[in-house]
């Protein structure tokens, strides 16, 4: 299946990737899909892939979690200090809410599942995106068969409610079902309008579940659409507050129960659950998205990724 990125007629040949996975299966099978699009090398081992890295640039670094010697956050954190530009990313066929302390701990913000069939369309947004930085935009999302509905600028909770209402109905209307969108759409957009604004002393400026009217620089914008396989929604503020450690951290507290009694947290972890993907979207100061996104089948449902990128 043809990703997104293809309608984007950009040369990305230049761009090298390695590939790090014990299991020979997966690694030539990745290798075999991405080749056509970049330049990729494989290693069996976190050890072999330091001795390629030593001799050769690359781009990003996708590793399998548990391998011999070296494991795969190891070799990851070892790739960011000897490295700094290099991208890099997990990828396992394990429950990934097992390696949310883990990728706290080591500061990883992608974690790829291997489903069964593969889910070879959302590789190629999440490479895409790690390579080049063009990260924002439900549109990245959707296949060459996408279609963008329409973009609603909400201004104030009882926009907010009219938004949520009006998304859900359609989805509904044209597929019989909109899942939890509603639930997860409500605890999203409470969270741009409440926790995105502060005041100069950095406390938060709204207080949650009162009705209020958002100044011009605060206003929430929606999008949605839709493909032939799934449908979803990216929810914008233009504030940027958000960092990569408040949401692991968050979404580590959550799983544990240790933050079940914490005033923030339970929005990006409810949406993470109910949602079959969450993509989160920072530049520090400037924006935050949010990009929710439901499957018509089953075959992608039951496993849950981290799709954390920070500018």
């Amino acid at each position: 299946m043809i990703g997104f990125f293809m309608k984007k007629q950009k040369d990305l040949s230049s761009y090298r990737i390695l590939i790090v996975d014990d299991e020979k299966a997966i690694r030539m099978m990745l290798f075999d899909y991405l080749e056509v699009i970049y330049q990729v090398e494989t290693a069996e081992t976190g050890e072999q892939a330091l001795d390629l890295l030593e001799k050769s640039r690359f781009d990003l670094v996708i590793s399998d979690i548990n391998m011999p010697g070296i494991s795969g956050p190891q070799l990851l954190r070892e790739v960011r200090r000897r490295y700094p530009g290099t991208k890099t990313a997990l990828i396992t066929a394990y429950n990934i809410d097992e390696y949310i302390k883990t990728a706290k701990d080591y500061l990883i913000t992608n974690i790829i599942p291997k489903t069964v069939p593969f889910n070879f369309a959302e590789l190629d947004s999440i490479i895409y995106g790690l390579l080049t930085g063009d990260i924002f935009g439900l549109s990245r999302h959707l296949l060459q068969d996408g279609r963008m509905v329409d973009r609603i600028c909400i201004k104030s909770t009882k926009e907010a409610r009219e938004a949520r209402e009006h998304i859900t109905g359609i989805f509904n209307r044209k597929f019989g079902s909109s899942g939890d969108m509603k639930l997860i759409l409500d605890e999203i957009i409470t969270n741009a309008m409440y926790h995105a604004p502060v005041r100069d002393d950095g406390a938060e400026k709204y207080q949650e579940f009162t009705e209020i009217e958002l100044e011009p620089e605060e206003y929430v914008h929606i999008e949605y659409g839709y493909d032939t396989e799934k449908y979803g929604v990216a929810v914008n503020d233009y504030l940027g507050r958000l960092t990569k450690e408040t949401v692991l951290l968050k979404i580590e507290r959550q799983i544990t129960g240790e933050g079940l009694l914490d005033d923030s947290g339970r929005g990006i972890h409810m949406s993470r659950l109910f949602a079959d993907r969450m993509v989160i979207n920072i530049d520090p100061n400037k924006r935050t998205e949010v990009v929710l996104i439901n499957y018509f089948s089953n075959k992608y449902r039951g496993y849950k990724p981290l799709y954390l990128n920070e500018l």
